[in-house]
């Protein structure tokens, strides 16, 4: 069995501001906030004895950045994996750079199926969702390949993202979008996720959790 965690990178908005959706076309840094939880993050492997064979992330500097905190913490010498296409967050479209208040009054049916059952706003949000998923796949493929079982990965991403990694429980996934109960598997920034990649199955041993 890999161990893949899955880590939301740190906040990118101070504490005056109002949060807007931020995906692919939102290239944000870490605010001081964001770079103490990578750090507590990063404290937290540490303590478990937890020594990652690799860090992956996405293309975005806010990944890059949670990425680089958590390697030079745990003093790793492997260069960090980036940018990964699987790890890199959606392309919001028409919703990047909105508050959630305006979004809601622009397109609140777009935006109840988006967040409640996970349905693709097709002409809003750039790229795909099948596109998504195949590189999230293909880059599972390439991990059982790669690492060993007992091996370790951290990958560094966003939100929008981890949500199709719970997809690849497939069961629990249909039943939750059955239900739209997709909000619930949100993950708020710092926070992570655990997979345990099996030869033929994947099972998601934790989620969203703070460290």
């Amino acid at each position: 069995m890999i161990r893949l965690i899955l880590v939301r990178h740190g906040n990118t908005f101070e504490s005056n501001e109002t949060p807007t959706m931020v995906g692919a076309q939102s290239d944000l840094p870490l605010t001081a906030q964001g770079r103490a939880q990578a750090t507590h993050f990063a404290q937290v492997l540490s303590t478990d004895g937890i020594c990652p064979k690799a860090i992956y992330a996405g293309s975005l500097q806010r990944q890059k950045q949670t990425a680089e905190i958590v390697r030079d913490h745990l003093q790793l010498a492997s260069p960090i994996s980036s940018p990964e296409a699987a790890l890199t967050e959606i392309d919001y479209g028409a919703w990047e750079g909105l508050a959630q208040e305006e979004i809601i009054k622009l397109w609140p049916r777009e935006y109840a199926d988006w967040t409640e059952a996970s349905n693709w706003p097709v002409g809003l949000f750039g790229g795909t969702k099948e596109g998504h998923l195949a590189e999230i796949r293909a880059w599972i493929t390439r991990l059982r390949k790669k690492y060993a079982p007992g091996d370790t990965v951290i990958a560094v991403t966003s939100n929008g993202i981890i949500r199709f990694f719970y997809s690849l429980q497939e069961n629990e996934w249909s039943l939750i979008v059955k239900e739209r109960q997709v909000e619930k598997l949100k993950v708020k920034t710092g926070h992570f996720c655990e997979l345990h990649l099996f030869e033929d199955s994947i099972q998601i041993h934790r989620w969203g959790i703070k460290p």
